[in-house]
């Protein structure tokens, strides 16, 4: 099926309720790896406030127990990080992630499963998070 759209706020507004209301958690992150846009599901998963998770960092927000654990002197950021490898352009495309998250001072261990999309926008390259949190299926 093929939408038509007389104006361009038609194909936005339609956009913008799928990515709302979608189940999964997605966000949007900038070259820098902050979060520029994030759907009630991410902010659902992460249990934060709008002002905690724009302009921050995915590991930064859901409290990843490994943050600053094993960090890069150059960069300042975890090594080995699969999801900043998935982040930074690598041949990765979708991660399976078990890791333990501080959310709300409790520890909680997720399975995530996450698919990120390269994406240009205005000449800025930005990836498409789309994460199916798996925890109760296990």
């Amino acid at each position: 099926m093929r939408l038509e759209f007389v104006r361009i706020e038609e194909a936005n507004d339609l956009i913008n309720q799928l990515i709302e209301h979608h189940p999964h958690a997605i966000f949007l992150t900038d070259h820098n790896f902050k979060v520029k846009f994030f759907n009630k599901s991410f902010q659902k998963l992460c249990k934060s406030d709008k002002g905690d998770i724009l302009d921050h960092e995915f590991c930064e927000i859901m409290g990843c127990t490994r943050r600053g654990k094993l960090v890069d002197t150059e960069t300042n950021f975890c090594k080995h990080c699969q999801f900043r490898e998935l982040l930074s352009g690598s041949n990765l495309s979708e991660l399976s992630l078990i890791r333990d998250f501080e959310i709300h001072n409790e520890i909680l261990t997720k399975h995530l499963h996450i698919n990120a999309h390269r994406l240009v926008m205005r000449g800025e390259k930005y990836r498409l998070v789309v994460i199916d949190d798996r925890t109760q299926d296990v």
